[in-house]
């Protein structure tokens, strides 16, 4: 007969793991039931031999650094031999930090037993500091999982008090706003040519649950040198611009908001433009899933006015051009992968004929064990040039792609397939030489 003190201590052990490796609570749901006293006359199940087989979905994790410090389950490639898989998605936050869900996912004899953590880490941190908070958070949610497995019983629980007291409120004497600025230079170059950019940029953002306010303004200069048989060849471009989005939510669905902005791009020989354009948007599912799914139609109306650095081909040097977009756009961050769709449509109120519809698309799927494709596309269907300036481009400005030419289609595609065979039980970590890998 199964000892009485046992059976009120297996709750516990269940609760003791799932802190392991970590005291400070991450927003969760709630945790996985701990197994069940054996009834009188029976035995207690044996532990489950090996290690809980993890499957890691994420792409900022540093998994190396995981192997190395978390050694208490295994790591596998496949998961169809998985026992957990832990599929993690970031988004950006309001202060400039990224918000984690890491979602736990069971599978084979934890099938259902599902559990989501999410915890922030702020703009200021670095990669180390990054991949140690989810690290600590990553043992709390797996260890619940270990409970009847061979290695639940060399685990421990440690407890680090806050220096200062959390419960009381915190003002922010920023009230959410956050500032940021930037300079940038790249340089490259060899004797018959060079290469450099300048770029400086600002921003001001304030996010909260009820409102989003992006405003920022950047400037760059690009200028490039070639020695050639007949002497040095110099070109130069430039471009700015400053913009503004605010927007009010309406619900769990439902926001509207306007842009407004400025900008000038030697480019597109455009010397100033102004815009300004309210729009809508819905969500089919609430805002809240956005870091796993959402298809959202967003429609705006506005006008632009233009001020051309030369006459165009339409024989204008400035002009007001009323305008409507709109804009699906999906994603999905599922188990079986990713899948990333933006189509636009931008039309000329005052001339139908102009207009220009975008389709953007990026998927990277697991279809069967080891294999997987990707796909990163763009297909621009261009009817939209009004700005062409009208004495057209020399041939230098077309080499070195100073000038915008006429088209009526511009695309881009990368694809390609991975598939992977041989040990998935593998989470040896050897780092020997990886620094000579760009001698040869």
């Amino acid at each position: 007969m199964a000892n009485p003190l046992s059976r009120r201590c297996l709750p516990a052990l269940a609760l003791l793991a799932t802190l392991a490796a970590g005291g400070r609570a991450a927003a969760q749901t709630p945790p996985p039931p701990a197994p069940a006293a054996p009834a009188s006359g029976q035995q207690t199940a044996a532990p489950v031999p090996g290690l809980l087989k993890v499957f890691l979905d994420c792409n900022r994790c540093d998994e190396e650094y995981l192997r190395q410090n978390i050694a208490f389950v295994e790591y596998v490639r496949d998961r169809a031999v998985a026992d957990v898989h832990v599929l993690v998605t970031t988004q950006q936050t309001g202060s400039g930090g990224l918000e984690w869900v890491m979602k736990v996912i069971g599978l084979a004899r934890f099938q259902g037993v599902d559990r989501t953590f999410t915890f922030t880490t702020p703009q200021a941190a670095t990669n180390d500091d990054q991949r140690q908070e989810f690290a600590r958070v990553f043992k709390i949610g797996v260890a619940a999982y270990t409970t009847d497995t061979a290695s639940a019983r060399d685990l421990d629980v440690t407890y680090t008090p806050p220096k200062t007291s959390t419960t009381a409120a915190r003002k922010d004497p920023w009230n959410f706003w956050v500032f940021r600025f930037n300079g940038n230079t790249f340089l490259n170059g060899e004797e018959s040519t060079s290469f450099h950019n300048y770029r400086l940029s600002g921003s001001a953002n304030r996010v909260t649950a009820n409102w989003k306010i992006n405003m920022s303004a950047s400037m760059s200069v690009s200028e490039n040198r070639y020695e050639v048989s007949d002497g040095t060849i110099h070109s130069r471009s430039d471009s700015s611009d400053v913009s503004g989005l605010v927007v009010k939510s309406l619900g769990p669905k439902w926001s509207t908001g306007f842009r407004a902005g400025t900008s000038h791009s030697s480019f597109n020989n455009n010397d100033r433009s102004m815009q300004i354009a309210p729009g809508l948007e819905y969500d089919f599912f609430p805002y809240a899933e956005s870091n796993r799914r959402s298809i959202t139609v967003n429609y705006s109306v506005g006008a632009t006015r233009y001020q051309y650095a030369e006459l165009t081909i339409f024989n204008k040097l400035e002009e007001v051009v009323p305008t409507q977009a709109i804009n699906l756009a999906v994603g999905f961050r599922q188990p079986w992968g990713s899948l990333n769709i933006q189509s636009s449509l931008r039309q000329q109120l005052n001339a139908f004929e102009n207009h220009r519809s975008v389709i953007f698309g990026s998927t990277d799927v697991r279809l069967f064990k080891g294999f997987s494709f990707n796909i990163f596309a763009e297909y621009d269907n261009i009817h939209d040039q009004i700005g062409l300036p009208k004495q057209g481009a020399t041939e230098q400005e077309i080499l070195l792609r100073l000038q915008q030419l006429q088209t009526s289609y511009s695309y881009f595609i990368s694809f390609g397939v991975s598939y992977s065979f041989g040990s998935i039980f593998n989470s040896v970590v050897n780092p020997r030489f990886n620094g000579l890998s760009n001698i040869f």
